[in-house]
């Protein structure tokens, strides 16, 4: 499957990562209005901002011209640390319940102390991922277009695998031990960024691609909170069914007494399910009492529940992979 193929399951009126991103850059002029710090200046890629280092690093990441916000929590443990990333919903930041990455910090602080090397984002158009705008315009700027959920599992999702490349290249994390939580609609962004990583053809720089350096094929496991399957600008039913038969531990959780969320979970999970007893670890659907949604699972008696069932089941379907560190330089520039 091609790669154009794969973007073309992701969007649904627009034809390229390019043509987006054009459209995006003339459209696009945001500022923060959310829960969240205020926005800081013009994005550098992987600009390093003084932070207390208990509560990792903020950088700011580039994607296609946007300031995307990161925290970033390195492993104490190295190479072979598995590296996971967080997402909040992204709903849009004028929603009641918008959450900046902020609301990850317990999560990504527990995951560290096991060996996980985290990073919590703030999409676009969410949290501090806003560039700077005029006085008056910010609500205009905000408000979520079509294209932003595909330049999110696109340009975004892939400016933070960049990062985390480099963090693999400099040996202190595993780039092929790769996963993703999220919550509400950013369920279906971790989703298309996963098929589009799953697409992507090694170097040529062996004889065959089996013998040669890979540049994808990483993301391994995906833990969704009220997932949503209505996404604009992403087709689901083609993406979760492309992830279907693809090595990815997908666990889905939603709370049974939210008919909406209900719905919207099973649908999720029927359609990645491979209906085989030998993957009922693998392929999850949890079902908890309450009207409970998206980050609420990271609140109040909640939180420490949802954590443990998060590290659960990242060590059993990710940190024990047998998957070592391996070079993932072009060996053709070597």
């Amino acid at each position: 499957m091609s790669a154009l193929r794969v973007f073309a399951l992701a969007v649904s009126c627009l034809a390229s990562t390019q043509l987006l991103t054009q459209t995006a850059i003339a459209q696009q002029k945001a500022a923060a209005a959310q829960k969240a710090p205020p926005a800081a200046e013009k994005a550098k890629a992987a600009t390093a901002l003084p932070q207390d280092s208990s509560k990792g690093t903020s950088r700011i990441l580039a994607a296609a011209g946007w300031p995307i916000h990161i925290t970033y929590f390195e492993s104490a443990e190295g190479k072979e640390s598995p590296a996971v990333i967080l997402l909040t919903s992204t709903e849009g930041s004028e929603k009641t319940d918008a959450r900046n990455r902020q609301i990850w910090q317990p999560t990504a602080l527990a995951l560290q102390k096991s060996g996980y090397a985290v990073v919590t984002v703030d999409l676009r158009k969410h949290g501090e991922s806003v560039p700077p705008v005029a006085d008056g315009k910010e609500a205009a700027a905000l408000k979520m277009a079509a294209e932003d959920y595909p330049l999110m599992a696109t340009a975004d999702m892939e400016a933070v695998k960049s990062f985390l490349m480099a963090e693999h290249t400099a040996e202190k994390l595993n780039i092929r031990k790769l996963g993703i939580v999220a919550m509400g609609h950013s369920a279906m962004v971790a989703s298309t960024y996963a098929v589009a990583d799953w697409d992507k053809k090694p170097y040529p720089d062996g004889p065959t691609p089996a013998t040669s350096t890979p540049r994808g094929q990483d993301v391994r496991a995906i833990v969704c909170y009220s997932p949503s399957t209505s996404v604009r600008g992403i087709n689901s039913t083609s993406i979760l069914k492309t992830i279907k038969p693809l090595p990815i531990a997908v666990h889905v959780i939603a709370s049974r007494d939210s008919k909406e969320d209900l719905k919207h979970a099973e649908k999720f999970f029927k359609a990645v399910d491979p209906k085989d007893e030998a993957f009922k670890e693998f392929r999850k659907l949890t079902l908890v009492p309450g009207e409970v949604r998206s980050e609420r699972f990271l609140e109040g008696k909640l939180a420490d529940v949802t954590n443990k069932d998060i590290a659960d089941f990242l060590n059993k379907n990710l940190k024990s992979l047998e998957l070592p560190w391996v070079s993932r330089k072009d060996r053709r520039t070597n």
